[in-house]
């Protein structure tokens, strides 16, 4: 496909559906910011509530849960995506996801849900960020140059809920099961997968990378 064909062609549609609670899903953040980056598109990033139970002040593990999960999942990091296992801070507790899911409609009305997400996440899975905390979602946004006055009023008044629910409602019509589902073109991907293996769907249908198209 040249550049002047793919560029008069519809936009390549990216949509990723996803809970900022799992941890294969902020294991897939930094493939998606590189394919939104290699093959120039705008990925969407969508929730999927997987823990509508938990409360707002998140739901502690018992200590021999926690350790036993954390080994386990620490241990497939390592196999699967060993450049980010020494980065990531397994959190002692399930978090309360629906506060930042409105605080990603706040951000993707201002044009920035995109960068957004990714710094929920660092916040979440790197730094021990509880994102049930309006204070962690107030950092985020001061990091990808969002007003975190406006979003704390926001917050505070839910100003996003009704479209933060529409969104996961949204979700459960289309049949979303697994986090991530990632949407490329007419390909639907149930899970974490390689970026390698991204890349083929990609170019199967017709998509290419920056470099090549400029070489």
């Amino acid at each position: 496909m040249t550049t002047e064909t793919q560029a008069s062609a519809e936009p390549f549609r990216v949509v990723v559906f996803a809970d900022f609670v799992c941890p294969y899903s902020f294991l897939a953040v930094d493939q998606i910011d590189r394919l939104a980056r290699d093959y120039d598109v705008k990925p969407m990033w969508r929730p999927h509530w997987l823990h509508p139970d938990t409360p707002l002040e998140g739901t502690p593990r018992e200590p021999a849960e926690a350790t036993a999960r954390r080994e386990r999942l620490q241990a497939w990091i390592k196999e699967m995506a060993p450049e980010q296992s020494a980065r990531i801070r397994i959190p002692e507790k399930r978090h309360y996801s629906f506060l930042a899911f409105e605080a990603l409609e706040f951000a993707d009305d201002h044009g920035l849900a995109f960068p957004f997400k990714t710094a929920v996440y660092d916040l979440m899975w790197t730094e021990e960020g509880d994102i049930g905390d309006p204070a962690t979602l107030m950092a985020a946004a001061e990091r990808v140059g969002l007003d975190s006055g406006e979003l704390k009023v926001a917050l505070n008044e839910h100003h996003y809920a009704e479209s933060a629910l529409r969104a996961v409602d949204q979700a459960r019509r289309i049949g979303i099961m697994n986090t991530p589902t990632i949407f490329l073109g007419r390909t639907r991907i149930n899970g974490w997968t390689y970026y390698e293996v991204m890349q083929s769907v990609m170019e199967k249908q017709g998509m290419h990378p920056c470099a090549a198209l400029a070489s």
